[in-house]
């Protein structure tokens, strides 16, 4: 598992990034982001790098809006 983290004038981010099999037993990366620990938002990759971009762009966007505010 991968962590990425931010903190915004709305509050602490942390995504996660959970690598696990589906049942063709391929990796998929499924990407999560919690605030004050309630899931926010969820996605599904199928790369790692992929994966890691979503949550960054994710946790990217939020700090962004919070600006914008």
């Amino acid at each position: 598992m991968i962590t990425l983290e931010a903190s915004c004038r709305s509050g602490r981010y942390l995504a996660a990034v959970v690598p696990t099999l589906d049942r063709q037993l391929r990796t998929e990366y499924h990407v999560f982001v919690f605030r004050q620990g309630r899931e926010i938002y969820e996605e599904t990759e199928r790369s790692l790098e992929e994966a890691i971009n979503t949550a960054r762009a994710y946790l990217d966007w939020r700090t962004e809006q919070d600006l914008d505010s």
